[in-house]
């Protein structure tokens, strides 16, 4: 869903999930295994066909940037000093070479923070939330006490650990009083890992693409490659630290601080997390297949759906859903908000709170396409979504989830057949489901006219 993926916007945003993964004496397990490069591979410090020493940093006065003015000239400098060397070290883990150094901005703490949510605030389109908020709570997935424009402000101020800003070309890092913390330094190496990987393959602009005119899926399944490569080069960053140093990172990211998302829906937890976790899976098992090559074709030939990511084996057999009809309903008045595909991650956000976790995930499993359309009318809003699943059970088995989902969440207690679907209402809601074999279609609305009059377009 766009709702998920627009607020990233040319931010690739570190979560800081490394106390995810380590166990509880403080030591990465990465699972997947580190790669190797071989000799003769170009890259700085190969010495295989050179007897010119190894370059082991950029020279700190190399790398471009400013840095806060409660930050002195010489602390700056010890800092880019860290980063030459990491540098270095991103360079051979990821076996690529950087093709220019990237400006890197270090701010103080409370500078960093201010600057996050700026740049949150500046990408939020009132409208656009407000519209975003009335589509989820007709869906049950917000009940009404949450701002949401203010909720993803103070997320993403709290959990940003740095970022990267593929329009600019810029790494904007915070720094501790006396310098990098272990976390800080892990979390730049996640970010130079963006940096170098969007020299190469400029996934930046084709996130751009993907954002104007993709169907959202699509979106969410280019940034789990993109941040699932850079959270497998951050643990295996983490692999080669000294234990010392690797716990005190562990430690670090235990303490990060986590009010805001653990107060947030869990679907918007488990949505912001999608891209690292479920990336991070998915970068292990075409590395295990074919090393990092695999991944590079992996940016070159993108995966466009998020059960790709999901089960990563259909990438790797590039097994593609079927073509679907788009929704193309409309209403005297209402204007279309939005064409995009839940996909087989966004059906199982919409089920989290509804169903057992084994459910919402066969529910979800059987997706082999859908399409819907959002419209809205002032404070109103409506939905039409036209689903296919992989077989007659697999439909089945999500309509029966979605049957529970809207006499919960959604509030339409009171049920009937009609014309051959279900009808659903309750107060302020209305919903209508219709499957025919693989296929069904899902009306919701909170305007029952609305409603009736996309049920009748779309042939129900």
């Amino acid at each position: 869903m766009t709702h998920r993926t627009r607020l990233m916007i040319a931010l690739a945003l570190a979560v800081a999930l490394i106390g995810a993964a380590c166990d509880n004496s403080g030591t990465t397990d990465t699972t997947t295994g580190a790669p190797s490069t071989t000799a003769g591979s170009g890259l700085p410090g190969d010495t295989t066909t050179s007897t010119i020493p190894p370059l082991d940093a950029i020279p700190p006065d190399q790398i471009p940037g400013d840095h806060s003015a409660s930050i002195s000239d010489a602390l700056d400098m010890a800092m880019r000093t860290e980063i030459g060397e990491l540098m270095i070290v991103v360079e051979q883990d990821r076996a690529l070479p950087f093709l220019e150094i990237p400006t890197v901005t270090i701010l103080d703490v409370n500078e960093f923070t201010a600057r996050v949510t700026e740049v949150v605030e500046d990408d939020l389109d009132p409208a656009e939330v407000a519209n975003d908020q009335a589509f989820f709570e007709l869906m049950g997935m917000l009940d009404g006490t949450v701002n949401l424009g203010e909720l993803l402000v103070s997320l993403y101020a709290e959990q940003v650990a740095a970022f990267y800003d593929g329009d600019t070309g810029e790494i904007v890092v915070p720094a501790a009083a006396d310098g990098f913390s272990a976390l800080q330094k892990v979390s730049l190496a996640h970010e130079l890992v963006h940096a170098l990987t969007d020299q190469h393959f400029d996934f930046n602009d084709e996130f751009e693409v993907r954002s104007d005119i993709g169907n959202i899926d699509d979106v969410s399944a280019l940034l789990a490659v993109v941040e699932g490569d850079a959270t497998y080069q951050q643990f295996v960053y983490l692999e080669g630290l000294d234990p010392i140093e690797a716990a005190a990172a562990a430690l670090e990211a235990l303490t990060f601080d986590s009010t805001t998302l653990d107060s947030a829906p869990t679907w918007i937890g488990m949505d912001l997390a999608f891209p690292y976790e479920q990336g991070l899976v998915f970068v292990g098992v075409v590395v295990a297949d074919s090393g990092l090559k695999g991944v590079d074709e992996a940016y070159q030939d993108l995966p466009t759906t998020t059960e790709q990511i999901l089960e990563p084996r259909k990438y790797i057999r590039r097994e593609v859903p079927t073509p679907i009809d788009p929704v193309a309903v409309t209403l005297p008045g209402w204007e279309v908000y939005e064409d995009a595909s839940f996909g087989e991650w966004g059906v199982r956000l919409l089920l989290v709170d509804t169903v057992s976790p084994g459910v919402m995930t066969q529910a979800a499993a059987g997706w082999d396409n859908d399409a819907y359309r959002v419209l809205v009318n002032g404070d109103e809003v409506a939905m039409a979504w036209s689903y296919l699943a992989e077989s007659e059970q697999d439909a089945e088995d999500l309509v029966n989830a979605l049957i529970l989902h809207a006499r919960g969440p959604m509030g339409a207690t009171s049920s009937r057949e009609s014309g051959g679907g279900l009808l659903l209402e309750g107060a302020g809601v209305y919903v209508f489901i219709d499957r025919i074999d693989d296929r069904f279609v899902f009306v919701a609305s909170t305007d029952t006219a609305a409603g009736q009059s996309l049920r009748t377009q779309m042939g129900v």
